[in-house]
């Protein structure tokens, strides 16, 4: 079967536009009934499109069936309506509709999401290709409107799809339109009820009102009725723009068809000023267009994002620095001597990384006390830090009483112990502390670039080996020297065996659920990974998952984990489950372009649906390479994969990347949930983490449940879904198929 010929891109362009600002302008659509306003859209996208068929479809009782307001025949020229679709008839179907915006399947009869209807539809009406985009009001699915060619299959180019999402709108649009002009009583429910404040304007002027509006701007009804729209706002607004000018460059847009939502400053009556959200739509009164404005309060919204943004600023600083001598902790040593690497490199020079451990401070801590001890460590790093400002060399502590040092730019070894001499000189120096001098001192490993490692973790891991020698040997200093080094074998061994893991099955999958917190039903899980080692045992996976994640072996790791993964969803699906499953990807899985094809391609294999498998990323992931990671994370999202941010609130960056990318779902980090009801921080964090995800429409999965009252209280702040040891730890496949057999789970996919 052929596909029908493509026509001029730029003609079929400007048909497609010329179309849909035709119908946003025409009385047939806006100033007739509805059934008449129906009618001629189907009639002119059949056309405009060069399809047979065009329906408009209504959604009712909640996904559950839907039913042709209008189908439009193209042979006869006529009009049909009535037929009704059940949804557990077509899931697959209803639930694409549920996530996708559009759904563009060029050989229907073979697409996962329309293929249910092959038998019964496609082929006794010589259909192969659909193009159907939903109708959506108020973020509601509430109906489809659906283009069918007869007779040939059909490829939709992106300006078909957009055409038809744009008269999606058009009939969201023309659905609220008509809700307002023919059912009075029922708009004046919605206008007197709902929570925002709603304004209809007459040449400028405020014509009528809603209570909420008098709440919202501390007035009377009289004082609202006849005043000018500009009345409520400053003078200026943030942006520099004059209120009065602006307002009357939207009003004009409206007036003239064009649906506007922004953001804008107004004014209470006392002076108050408050940010806001406002849409504009025209309406109808009396034959005479007028515009309605709708005011949305987004103070608390705002309020959250500036609570969490300091949590942020707040958390950024504890996760970078120490806590007790305010200096760079290992995080930052990592990231700084990432880039000291690079700079080496271009500049063809070396960079050396100390390690010092304070020598005979056990000593103190233990008859001194420890907080004696912390005032060392404190006098101790201030001498450093005087030290090193005159040197090309900055300071860090890693924890305990050690601390490290980055020397740029060193032009030979002698220079590194010339900086270790200088350094131990310094700690030696008499200590006066309660009445007593204490003399510290240090041991100094020492690790060169590139000699002893090509990254931070190698560097550090050397600098490490060599202090330990220096220290046992009773040295100041030491450089690394292989001879030292009775770790690197057993490493080597380890990765050789996590290759021969994933050969002969030794690794596995456990499965932790996440439940829904307003049923309790199961959404789905989060595949986990073990290893059982033949000799070693249960083998932790910080001891080895880290190790893979800086070789090559990560790749073949992480397609056993998604292969293993989507293979059990099949099962499950066999069963009559259809459970979506969370992976988790490294920051080398997200710079590898790969990626997104090599999981489609296992999608496929087991025949799943794209959305039953859920990526999960990590900010931490994502600043690797930020420009990689971002186009496999599009890729991972065109291909209709769910994304979920994993460990928010832990990284650098969660706002920005939060509003750059596709995501679905939110995980806040087991460490604020586990706390947040004795810890008053942690408290704050997660409520302006859930205010801030339901400001961007994303669903919030807490983890590190771990009694019912977080549960009540998650469920008290709107947080959709939770997981965690109270509701279910990590548990072997077989378990957890036990587990779902005495739970309710949810036929639906998460959002």
């Amino acid at each position: 079967m052929s596909e029908s010929p493509l026509v001029n891109s730029t003609d079929t362009s400007r048909l497609l536009t010329d179309t849909y600002v035709a119908l946003s302008k025409t009385p047939e659509v806006w100033g007739g009934s509805l059934g008449e306003a129906l009618r001629h859209i189907t009639r002119t996208c059949a056309n405009a499109l060069g399809v047979q068929r065009a329906s408009i479809w209504q959604i009712k009782d909640n996904m559950n069936f839907m039913e042709c307001s209008c189908l439009y025949l193209e042979e006869r020229d006529c009009f049909e309506q009535g037929l009704v679709l059940q949804g557990h008839a077509y899931p697959r179907y209803f639930t694409a509709l549920s996530f996708e915006r559009v759904v563009a399947a060029n050989d229907a009869r073979t697409d996962s999401r329309t293929k249910e209807f092959a038998e019964g539809y496609l082929k006794p009406l010589n259909i192969h290709s659909m193009l159907d985009a939903t109708i959506r009001v108020e973020g509601q699915v509430r109906g489809v409107l659906c283009m069918e060619p007869v007779g040939q299959k059909r490829k939709w180019s992106p300006m078909e799809m957009d055409f038809i999402a744009s008269i999606s709108e058009l009939l969201s649009q023309l659905y609220l339109f008509n809700s307002m002009r023919d059912r009075e009583s029922r708009f004046r429910t919605l206008f007197e009820s709902t929570m925002d404040s709603i304004f209809i304007l007459k040449a400028g002027t405020i014509i009528e009102c809603n209570p909420v509006s008098t709440t919202m701007f501390r007035c009377t009804r009289e004082q609202l009725i006849g005043i000018r729209a500009e009345r409520i706002s400053p003078h200026v607004q943030p942006d520099g723009s004059e209120s009065e000018k602006l307002a009357e460059v939207n009003l004009a847009a409206t007036l003239n068809g064009k649906q506007l939502t922004f953001e804008w400053v107004h004014r209470r009556f006392d002076g108050e000023l408050f940010d806001a959200e406002v849409t504009l739509s025209r309406v109808l009164i009396d034959g005479d267009y007028c515009v309605m404005g709708t005011v949305r309060d987004v103070s608390a919204r705002r309020s959250a994002e500036a609570a969490l943004l300091e949590s942020q600023a707040k958390l950024e600083y504890q996760a970078s620095h120490d806590a007790l001598t305010a200096l760079p902790n290992r995080e930052s040593l990592h990231k700084m001597a990432s880039q000291g690497i690079l700079a080496a490199t271009d500049n063809n020079k070396q960079l050396a990384v100390f390690l010092l451990d304070l020598n005979r401070f056990k000593d103190v801590n233990d008859t001194l006390g420890h907080g004696i001890g912390d005032v060392v460590l404190q006098r101790m790093a201030k001498r450093m830090n005087i030290l090193l400002e005159k040197e090309r060399a900055e300071l860090y502590r890693l924890g305990g009483d050690e601390f490290a040092v980055l020397q740029y730019d060193i032009p030979n070894k002698e220079a590194a112990v010339d900086l270790a001499q200088k350094l131990n000189q310094s700690l030696k120096k008499p200590l006066s502390i309660e009445g007593m001098e204490l003399e510290i001192g240090a041991s100094i490993g020492i690790a060169l670039y590139p000699d002893h490692g090509e990254n931070s973790h190698a560097l550090l891991r050397c600098s490490d080996v060599a202090m330990y020698y220096a220290k046992t040997h009773g040295q100041s200093h030491a450089f690394y020297d292989t001879n030292y080094d009775s770790h690197s074998t057993q490493r080597l061994l380890m990765l050789a065996d996590l290759s021969v893991a994933m050969r002969d099955n030794h690794l596995m999958l456990y499965y932790q659920p996440r439940i829904d917190l307003a049923t309790g039903v199961c959404t789905g899980c989060e595949a986990l990974l073990r290893w059982q080692h033949p000799k070693h045992g249960m083998v932790p996976p910080g001891d080895f998952i880290p190790l893979a994640e800086m070789t090559e072996i990560i790749h073949p790791l992480s397609y056993w984990v998604i292969r293993t993964a989507l293979q059990q969803v099949r099962n499950w699906l066999d069963q009559g489950y259809e459970i979506p499953v969370a992976v988790n990807l490294s920051a080398r899985n997200l710079v590898d372009l790969r990626c997104p094809e090599q999981v489609s391609a296992l999608l496929k294999e087991f025949d799943i649906p794209n959305h039953l498998l859920e990526i999960e990323i990590t900010e931490s992931a994502i600043i690797t390479d930020p420009q990689r990671a971002m186009q496999v994370v599009a890729d991972f999202h065109d291909l209709g994969i769910h994304l979920a941010i994993d460990d928010f609130g832990t990284g650098y960056s969660s706002l920005s990347y939060l509003k750059k990318l596709p995501i679905q779902t939110l995980k806040i980090d087991r460490s604020f949930v586990c706390d947040m009801l004795t810890d008053e921080a942690d408290d704050v964090i997660v409520r302006s983490t859930i205010g801030l995800a339901h400001s961007f429409g994303l669903a919030v999965v807490a983890e590190g449940v771990e009694n019912d009252e977080t549960l009540d209280v998650l469920r008290s702040l709107n947080c959709e879904q939770a997981q965690g040891f109270h509701i279910c730890r990590p548990i072997p496949v077989d378990e957890f198929n036990q587990w779902i057999q005495s739970h309710q789970v949810d036929p639906k996919p998460v959002k």
